[in-house]
């Protein structure tokens, strides 16, 4: 089986970069919502773990965005 060639335009990178963001948006509110009670200061700063998160979380977005690309470009391959 043949490596795919990819072909990639400016709208796949912006899934990439809206798929960061969400994923980021997303991390953060668990780090809100896992605040103490009694704690009212906004923004919250994350504690030393919960900035490990934020790695698997990005890594999780472009893992995810690549496997979706391998998937619709590997179907527009077969078709053809």
């Amino acid at each position: 089986m043949a490596v795919p060639s990819l072909v990639l335009n400016i709208n796949h990178y912006m899934g990439l970069l809206f798929s960061i963001v969400g994923w980021i948006i997303g991390w953060y509110s668990l780090v809100l919502i896992t605040s103490e009670p009694n704690e009212t200061t906004f923004p919250k700063k994350p504690t030393n773990s919960q900035w490990y998160g934020i790695i698997f979380a990005v890594a999780i977005a472009v893992m995810g965005w690549f496997q979706r690309i391998l998937a619709v470009q590997g179907e527009e391959q077969e078709d053809a």
